[in-house]
């Protein structure tokens, strides 16, 4: 049989994120790894929902992606390489451009009560416009027109942009982080138990918009999510997580729901 030419051979996906072997400890956990030999290919355009209970690694995984967790003095081996970046390895300025490419979200929403909800978004620019300009709220007109365009884009009126953000709910609150994130045109969103603390109407209205921008900009997206519910429903690739082991990565068309919950989340006692 004639071997085939290169442009029948099929093509490969390259990851843009490759995790391998990656293990992490806290000091104040006593040897007690947080992550244990973990091993992640996410391709480019995946939305991909990390389900399990608190403290089963989750948050650390995703802080991990951008060093987050050297605040906590953690200690982490292995490799991470993203978009063909050494992300453990990398100088402090590699790690800068590394960080303005992933739109990073968090479960408290991280605003600044105070200050305008524009302003917030446009923080957003920081590493491209810098410390003190940011502080005295210099910012190019074209970052203030394309902060404007994220927050419509996530379904605040531009009537209400100049607006306090101590004004907001929690859900717009969120909305809010999700545009900051936009505004750095990343390639890899990753988003920390962002629904948590919201109702369910809300929390499927945010999780709406991940979903809206992954589809729609092909923004590689992973999300945290403790609620079952929510991971069948919006997750195209779950990751199950238990104590500190990855012990579930399938499609969710692969994926017996009664034994993945009972897995991951376990079962109340038998009376």
């Amino acid at each position: 049989m004639n071997a085939l030419s290169p442009s029948l051979l099929p093509v490969m996906a390259t990851p843009i994120l490759s995790i391998k072997n990656f293990s992490v400890v806290y000091p104040s956990a006593r040897g007690v790894k947080a992550l244990d030999n973990i091993n992640l290919e996410i391709n480019q355009g995946e939305l991909v929902v990390i389900a399990g209970v608190s403290g089963s690694g989750k948050s650390t995984l995703l802080r991990s992606v951008n060093r987050l967790t050297e605040n906590d003095r953690a200690q982490m081996t292995g490799s991470v390489v993203f978009d063909g970046t050494d992300v453990l390895n990398a100088s402090s300025k590699q790690l800068r451009q590394i960080r303005s490419h992933i739109g990073f979200i968090f479960q408290e929403y991280n605003v600044v009560e105070r200050l305008p909800i524009l302003t917030n978004v446009l923080t957003g620019t920081l590493s491209k416009t810098g410390f003190w300009a940011s502080q005295f709220g210099i910012f190019k007109e074209e970052n203030k027109t394309l902060s404007h365009q994220s927050l419509v884009r996530v379904g605040i009126d531009q009537k209400r942009h100049s607006d306090r953000a101590s004004n907001l709910s929690g859900g717009q609150k969120q909305r809010v982080g999700i545009a900051r994130a936009l505004l750095q045109k990343p390639r890899l969103i990753l988003a920390d138990e962002p629904v948590a603390s919201l109702d369910p109407i809300t929390a499927n209205l945010v999780m709406n918009i991940f979903k809206k921008i992954n589809e729609e900009e092909g923004i590689t997206t992973i999300i945290n999510l403790h609620d079952p519910v929510l991971t069948f429903k919006y997750g195209r690739r779950i990751i199950g997580m238990k104590q500190g082991k990855l012990i579930y990565d399938k499609p969710i068309e692969a994926i017996n729901r009664a034994t993945f919950e009972e897995d991951i989340y376990g079962r109340p006692d038998a009376e």
